[in-house]
């Protein structure tokens, strides 16, 4: 589904990301882990082309999105073309305040898809909140939510695009504790209707719940990778070791 190859990223003089290769496939869940700063938001990012990488390809479904070989420069047009291929869930939420659950839900779909019955994707909007658990919330507008009900908003809001790969950064890192739940509990329910997803966490625990592969990411590259049971509870490498540790403490 998607292979990313030698995927390279500098701010200036600092390098974010060093040859950074891995693959996924169809309906997998893919977890990264690790510190701050060990470029796992800057990936994410590269892949939803909110960031240009400098080097590497990616590929998905056999279609090259991205090579850094041709240096070509892409337009506008193409690249939010590229986006719709990756839906992202942001730490933050990033809603609309001026728009209802609703509103947020169906206006990319009502931009991008001018053509379409606006009643259709009215109903597309209300089965998608019914499906993150909000139905009867659909018309409050964001200061009405709670931080975890914001969050399902803005799941509910990637996927009415329909995205080949939804990606979540730090999704639960906004919330209080107690809200944590009702959030990861979506993406389970994602996860039982084989979604394909790539997940960003500090929750190690659900990491290994849901992902069928993790990569733990130090200082801008892949330091270990694997099944749950290989990374998080059999990890090889000195570096994975102190950081799984750091979290346990």
């Amino acid at each position: 589904m998607l292979k990313v190859d030698k995927l390279c990223k500098s701010f200036g003089q600092t390098q974010v990301l060093r040859e950074v290769s891995f693959s996924m496939e169809k309906g997998s869940c893919l977890a990264i882990i690790g510190s701050s700063g060990s470029g796992k938001t800057t990936l994410l990012r590269c892949l939803n082309f909110l960031e240009q990488p400098d080097s590497g390809t990616i590929t998905l479904a056999g279609d090259t999105l991205f090579d850094g070989a041709l240096r070509q420069k892409t337009t506008e047009k193409e690249t939010r073309k590229k986006r719709l291929h990756f839906g992202l869930v942001f730490q933050n939420f990033n809603l609309f305040p001026q728009y209802t659950a609703l509103q947020n839900v169906t206006l990319a779909p009502t931009l991008l898809e001018k053509g379409r019955d606006k009643n259709e994707i009215c109903e597309m909007g209300m089965r998608l909140l019914k499906q993150v658990g909000l139905e009867n919330r659909m018309d409050n507008y964001p200061h009405q939510l709670s931080g975890g009900q914001q969050q399902r908003v803005a799941i509910a809001r990637a996927l009415a695009l329909e995205p080949d790969i939804l990606c979540f950064d730090e999704p639960t890192s906004a919330l209080d504790p107690e809200l944590t739940g009702e959030v990861l509990k979506v993406i389970r329910s994602l996860r039982q209707q084989n979604m394909t997803m790539i997940v960003v966490t500090h929750e190690i625990r659900f990491a290994r719940e849901v992902a069928d592969y993790v990569i733990f990411m130090d200082d801008g590259v892949i330091v270990e990778e694997g099944t749950p049971q290989q990374v998080i509870d059999a990890p090889r490498q000195e570096r994975t070791v102190r950081f799984l540790e750091r979290y346990m403490e």
